[in-house]
Formats: C-alpha cells, sequence, structure tokens
C-alpha cells in the first residue's frame, strides 16, 4: 500500500466533497457552510465509494459475473462460440481485478466517513 496514494485519493475525495456542497447547497439552498452541510457532503461522497471498493475487495465482484455472461451471450454468436459453458468463461476471467489500489481508496473513504461523523457529531452538540 502506498500512502502517497491515500493522501491523493483522500485529496480528490475532498475536492469532490466540495464541489458536491457547492453544486447542491450553495447554488440550490444559498446556503453557506455549517457542520450540518460539510457533514451531508463528506458522507455522500464517501459512501458513493465506499462500498464499490468494499465490493472489489472482499471479491463480490464475481458474482456479476453471471450476469455479463448470459448477457453476452444472448447477442454476440463469437462470444457464444469461444465460451461454450460458463465454467470456460470462469477460468479465461480469471482474477481480473487488482485490489492493491481498492485498499487505498477504502481507507481513504474510511477517512472520509469518520471526517463526516465527526461533523454530525459536531453539528448535533451545536443545536
Amino acid at each position: 500500500m502506498k500512502y502517497l496514494r491515500v493522501i491523493i485519493f483522500v485529496l480528490i475525495l475532498l475536492l469532490m466533497s466540495l464541489a458536491f456542497h457547492y453544486f447542491h447547497f450553495i447554488r440550490e439552498y444559498g446556503q453557506g457552510f455549517s457542520y450540518n452541510s460539510v457533514s451531508d457532503s463528506l458522507f455522500v461522497v464517501g459512501i458513493v465509494f465506499f462500498f464499490p471498493a468494499l465490493m472489489a475487495q472482499m471479491g463480490s465482484f464475481k458474482m456479476f459475473y453471471g450476469f455479463q455472461y448470459a448477457i453476452r451471450g444472448l447477442f454476440s454468436n463469437d462470444f457464444r462460440r469461444r465460451y461454450r459453458n460458463f465454467s470456460d468463461y470462469l477460468v479465461e476471467k480469471g482474477e481480473s481485478i487488482k485490489t492493491s489500489i481498492y485498499t487505498e481508496v477504502l481507507l481513504s473513504t474510511s477517512i472520509i466517513l469518520i471526517a463526516a461523523i465527526i461533523f454530525g457529531m459536531l453539528w448535533d452538540r451545536s443545536l
């Protein structure tokens, strides 16, 4: 795991959260920065990237191979000739997703989600 890449991911997620905050809270509602709006922005961006990274880390992406095989088998004659059985497709597919980068994305989104929870707790105490 490369810590520089984690820092870069965190910065990218913070910029995305800032953009989400601008478009949703400032442009839409004319609301400035508050603990609540910052918490919501961080949470939305964090959760959108957290679950796909978690899915890739746990290897759950393999459950979609059946859908890919069925859809591609319906629309492509070449695909049906190349892969007679689903097991042939699985053997060729192999381990196609490298999980090292998803570990870093998972760590980055966890940091963002923890920051969202902290801002949410600060907002709760400010009431």
